[in-house]
């Protein structure tokens, strides 16, 4: 493939949200994401899902919103339960660890990563 600067062709938008999801940019991942999602179907749906609203229950904990932390993470258990531990190169166990630290100590969790 040759390379070009070309900006009118768009980044994997999977791979965008990753970066940005690392980067503490969750909102700008969910994004990504969900331009994923609406192209995916079944369990891949379902984890472009999980991911959506793993990055929503970030945003939620950046705000200082416990509520909004838990109910976001809430529903991402219910869809990583149904995904293998690893999908498409992501830790989605490692995802769901890094996650319950910050449940359980939300004022001094370290911010999660997503690898692929």
């Amino acid at each position: 493939m040759e390379h070009t600067t070309d900006q009118t062709l768009a980044p994997d938008p999977f791979l965008a949200g990753i970066q940005l999801f690392n980067a503490g940019e969750y909102w700008h991942a969910h994004e990504q994401w969900e331009i994923c999602w609406r192209a995916a179907q079944g369990e891949e749906a379902e984890f472009y899902k999980a991911l959506i609203q793993i990055a929503a229950a970030l945003v939620k904990w950046r705000q200082g919103n416990q509520r909004g932390l838990r109910l976001n993470w809430a529903k991402a258990q219910r869809r990583l339960a149904q995904l293998p531990a690893v999908y498409r190169g992501v830790d989605l166990a490692a995802l769901a660890m890094a996650m319950t630290d910050i449940l359980a100590d939300p004022e001094h969790g370290e911010r999660p990563r997503v690898g692929a």
